[in-house]
């Protein structure tokens, strides 16, 4: 018998043409009839652009390489993958002929320069008494100036390789230059190791980088500082923003810089972009809008009835929410449930 009545209902409002724009003039008992429920639209606070996937990278700030400085043989090591290290901490040990002459040559060049340093101040007394020409003391001087820049290299190089505390000659400690946990060890104890091969990664804990690849319509909207958060609860801001669209993709690479407790370089996961709104953009449920005549359309209370409103969708989110825009207002009701009745009788109405 419903269905009946609807279908009467649907005949006497096809009784005279309509066209989008129109008001389709419903009473309450056929609302109630068509199963019409509306709700309240609000202003968007943002654009989501959802489900983009996403790379977890290490962090590019909070994150750093630790290398070998010179080849030789890892005899120790002394952090794991994950284990939390603070800034200094030995994280292995590695025996090297180069280490080794590193530290002849530092002990000579100390040597070189006490004698050089010595010299100059010994020429300078005899420059003021009168004993020896300013071409001497200068050169003494320069030889001294030389001396000193030979040991702060050796010094600068040693501090690159520190030497282990009780470890045999030639062995030197690669220490994490940051507090932080250690993502990855590409070293393996006894295996060789070639003069500044990747040793470690330590990263700050919590922090990452991710890597997505945005549609070439939203390149336009991308700035630095716009909202991100993943599909695993971590967030952040963007970072940076491609100059080139992928041809093949039709994408434009964008990074991001985010916290997260679980967050592991080479994880995949998935990624929201809140892109600030245009102007006249509200969101509402994505039942809500309706195909017509190769547009999207909203159909809006009007109290006596409902009128068919040309809407744009900007994004929508797996939630079944919609951002659209389109002339509508902070107290506007729009059709929930039921448009397909009402789609039918503009269809009728062309």
């Amino acid at each position: 018998m419903r269905r009946g009545l609807l279908a009467g209902l649907l005949l006497a409002v096809f009784a005279s043409p309509v066209m989008a724009g129109t008001l389709l003039k419903v009473s309450a008992s056929q609302r109630q009839a068509m199963g019409i429920r509306t709700a309240a639209v609000k202003a968007a606070g943002h654009v989501p652009v959802d489900g983009l996937p996403a790379t977890v990278r290490a962090p590019l700030h909070e994150s750093a390489v630790v290398t070998a400085p010179y080849a030789g043989i890892t005899v120790a090591v002394l952090a794991r993958e994950g284990a939390q290290v603070e800034r200094g901490q030995p994280l292995a040990r590695i025996q090297s002929r180069e280490a080794m002459r590193l530290g002849a040559d530092l002990a000579s060049a100390q040597g070189d320069y006490r004698v050089a340093r010595a010299q100059a101040e010994r020429d300078r007394q005899l420059l003021a008494e009168g004993i020896i020409p300013s071409s001497r003391a200068q050169a003494a001087d320069a030889r001294r100036d030389a001396a000193a820049a030979r040991l702060q290299e050796l010094k600068a190089a040693r501090a690159m390789a520190p030497k282990a505390a009780g470890a045999a000659p030639g062995t030197y400690e690669l220490r994490s230059p940051l507090a932080g946990r250690v993502i990855e060890r590409s070293l393996r104890l006894g295996e060789p190791v070639a003069a500044l091969d990747k040793a470690f990664m330590v990263a700050e804990p919590g922090r990452g980088m991710l890597e997505m690849q945005v549609p070439a319509r939203y390149a336009s909207r991308l700035r630095p500082g716009l909202p991100v958060r993943t599909a695993d609860g971590a967030s952040g801001t963007l970072s940076e923003i491609g100059a080139a669209i992928d041809r093949a993709s039709q994408t434009v690479l964008v990074r991001a810089s985010v916290k997260g407790e679980m967050l592991l370089p080479g994880q995949q996961t998935s990624a929201t972009i809140q892109l600030p709104p245009p102007a006249h953009a509200w969101t509402l449920a994505s039942d809500a809008v309706a195909d017509f005549d190769g547009r999207k359309i909203v159909f809006v209370d009007r109290g006596t009835g409902f009128e068919a409103v040309p809407v744009a969708v900007q994004a929508q989110t797996g939630a079944g929410r919609s951002v659209v825009t389109g002339a509508l207002a902070a107290d506007s009701r729009v059709v929930i449930a039921g448009a397909g009745a009402l789609k039918a009788m503009l269809v009728a109405g062309e």
